[in-house]
């Protein structure tokens, strides 16, 4: 799954027999996602639980590192994307991809700082046409470039994923609340009984415990909590990167 083009932070939870993953479908539903057809028909899965972003609270870009501290403002501003529109709502069309389109974006997946001329011989496109496609996909919305960095840069040893039941009439106010939270890098509404998760680092197990006793259990509406520890990261935002020897 880490080697895939179309996922992103898989992880190993709890006791090592969970595999989490972020997966980006070429269309609006699951069914547009080769991954999520293939993993119900594969032997060794013995259960399979999907969940659709519905609105991200927190995320992307920048990250936790805005809110520990290891940048500047101005750094933060210098790094920060301008304003896009808001893919969440109904009001925003879905931005229509081409197979160059799509060519363009797995090559970007593999390495973000390829030049201009080198995407242009692997796509077949004159140089011009990927600097204003780029251009146009960035400013819609439909690619976006993160940051990805040594996890020891923020020295947290204690990861897991949250997931919160949330009153509906509440669920935004919550997502607000919680996206501010120092221990959340990431934060999303999603689908489900469940309807808001969250990526939390914090240094240690008893801090953690001290987030949800203290952070988790004031926030608005919250009605059931479930929680599994990351045990390892196989594949961040960037490309699968396997350790050599």
């Amino acid at each position: 799954m880490a080697r895939r083009t179309d996922t992103t932070w898989v992880t190993l939870d709890s006791g090592g027999t969970e595999i989490s993953c972020s997966v980006r479908t070429r269309g609006p539903g699951p069914e547009e996602s080769p991954l999520l057809q293939k993993l119900p028909r594969t032997p060794q899965v013995v259960d399979l639980s999907a969940h659709c972003s519905l609105h991200v609270f927190f995320g992307h870009d920048l990250g936790p590192i805005n809110k520990r501290g290891p940048l500047t403002a101005a750094q933060v501003a210098a790094l920060t994307p301008p304003d896009i529109p808001d893919r969440t709502t109904d009001a925003t069309p879905p931005v229509p991809l081409d197979d160059g389109d799509r060519h363009l974006l797995d090559l970007l997946a593999r390495d973000g700082r390829a030049a201009t001329v080198d995407l242009a011989a692997a796509t077949g496109l004159s140089p011009s046409t990927v600097r204003r496609r780029i251009t146009e996909l960035r400013s819609t919305g439909a690619l976006h470039f993160d940051v990805d960095y040594h996890p020891d840069i923020l020295q947290q040893n204690f990861r897991a994923a949250l997931w919160l039941e949330i009153d509906p009439s509440r669920l935004v106010e919550a997502g607000s609340a919680l996206a501010a939270h120092p221990e959340v890098a990431y934060a999303t509404a999603t689908r489900g009984a469940a309807n808001l998760y969250a990526s939390v680092d914090v240094a240690t197990a008893q801090l953690f415990y001290r987030y949800l006793t203290e952070s988790v259990a004031t926030l608005p509406g919250l009605r059931h909590t479930a929680t599994a520890p990351i045990q390892r990261t196989l594949k961040g935002p960037g490309p699968y990167l396997p350790t050599t020897a």
